[in-house]
C-alpha cells in the first residue's frame, strides 16, 4: 500500500492544494474523503516493477494527499493484461499509453480519459524512437535481414511505431528479411540490444536516452504521439470519486504553482511537466494507425 506523505513537506503540498483547487470542486474531494476508498491503481509496465514503483511513488502520494483516498499498487507486467483486468473491474485507475488506451476504450466505454502528461516543452505528447549500438553502420533505409527487439504488442512504441517508421522508408518488420521478438518493457529492449541480442530496437524516446550511456545510439524518431493517460474505471468508481481524482490531477500544473514546481523537479520526465485536460490529447490518430496494422497485433495473446 502506498503510504500519505507526511512532515513539512506534506503540509506545504496541502497549502499549495487549497490554493489551486477551485472552490467548487471542494464537495467533491471532501466526500471522497469521507469515503476512505482504496483506490487499485495499474501503472504501464514500462520498466521493471521495482522502477515502475519508485517512479510513480510521489504521484501516488500526491493523489493520497489531495482526495483522502488510498492507492493501492496493482502491477501486471503486460499491457493486454492490464486492459482485460480493467474491463473485469479490477482496476480503478491505470497510467497507459496511447495504444493501449485506445485498445481499451474502443471495447469498454467506462474507461474515462481524467487527464494526460505533458512533457518538457508543454505539449501533451512524446515520441519513440529506433536505437542501434553505437559502433553500427545501420541507418532507417538499411534495416534488412536485422533482428529486432520491440517492447509489448499493445505498446505504442512496440509493432505500431517501429511498422510506421519502417514503412515510411518502403521497409516492413516481418518482411525484408527481417525478425522481430518482444522484450517485455522499454529497459528490457534497450538492455538487450546493449547485450548484442538485437541489432535495433524500438523504444520510448525519453527511456531511451537514460541508456546512451551503454554506447546505444538513436537512428530515427517518430512523430509525436498524444500523452500517456491516467484512466479511471466509472465502472467501479462513483462520480464524485472520479470527480476527486480528476480536479487533484489537473491540478498538478507546475507551470502555475512555484511551489509545485519545487516539489516536482525530482519527479520522473513523464510525470514532472504536469497533466493537461483530456481534450489536449487527441487519439483519433492513433485508432486509424491500429486500423491498418493486422489484428490481433502479431504476437498479442488474442
Amino acid at each position: 500500500m502506498i503510504g500519505l506523505g507526511g512532515g513539512a513537506s506534506g503540509q506545504a503540498w496541502r497549502r499549495v492544494l487549497v490554493r489551486v483547487l477551485p472552490a467548487t470542486l471542494a464537495t467533491f474531494v471532501a466526500g471522497a474523503a469521507a469515503a476512505g476508498q482504496t483506490i487499485r491503481f495499474a501503472p504501464l509496465p514500462m520498466e521493471d516493477e521495482r522502477i515502475v514503483h519508485e517512479q510513480f511513488d510521489d504521484l501516488a502520494r500526491s493523489l493520497e494527499e489531495a482526495t483522502g483516498l488510498t492507492l493501492r499498487w496493482v502491477f501486471h507486467r503486460d499491457n493486454l493484461e492490464i486492459i482485460e483486468r480493467f474491463k473485469a473491474g479490477e482496476i480503478d485507475l491505470a497510467y497507459l499509453g496511447p495504444l493501449p488506451h485506445v485498445v481499451l476504450a474502443r471495447d469498454f466505454p467506462a474507461a474515462q480519459s481524467i487527464g494526460c502528461f505533458r512533457d518538457e516543452d508543454g505539449t501533451a505528447g512524446y515520441t519513440c524512437s529506433l536505437m542501434v549500438n553505437g559502433d553500427s553502420d545501420l541507418t532507417l533505409d538499411r534495416l534488412q535481414g536485422v533482428r529486432i527487439g520491440l517492447t509489448q504488442p499493445y505498446s505504442t512504441c512496440g509493432y505500431l511505431a517501429v511498422s510506421h517508421l519502417l514503412g515510411s522508408v518502403g521497409l516492413t518488420l516481418d518482411g525484408d528479411g527481417n525478425t522481430y521478438r518482444y522484450t517485455g518493457s522499454h529497459s528490457n529492449a534497450a538492455l538487450a540490444l546493449a547485450r548484442g541480442e538485437f541489432d535495433v530496437v524500438g523504444v520510448k524516446t525519453t527511456i531511451g536516452k537514460r541508456y546512451q550511456h551503454l554506447d546505444l545510439k538513436f537512428i530515427a524518431t517518430s512523430p509525436p504521439y498524444p500523452g500517456f493517460a491516467l484512466i479511471a474505471n466509472t465502472a467501479t468508481l462513483a462520480p464524485d470519486t472520479v470527480a476527486a481524482l480528476r480536479a487533484a490531477v489537473l491540478a498538478l500544473d507546475p507551470v502555475r504553482s512555484p511551489a509545485l514546481a519545487k516539489r516536482m523537479e525530482g519527479w520522473v520526465d513523464h510525470l514532472r511537466y504536469g497533466v493537461a485536460p483530456p481534450g489536449a490529447c487527441d487519439y483519433r490518430p492513433v485508432a486509424a494507425a491500429l486500423d491498418r496494422l493486422p489484428w490481433s497485433i502479431p504476437g498479442s495473446p488474442r
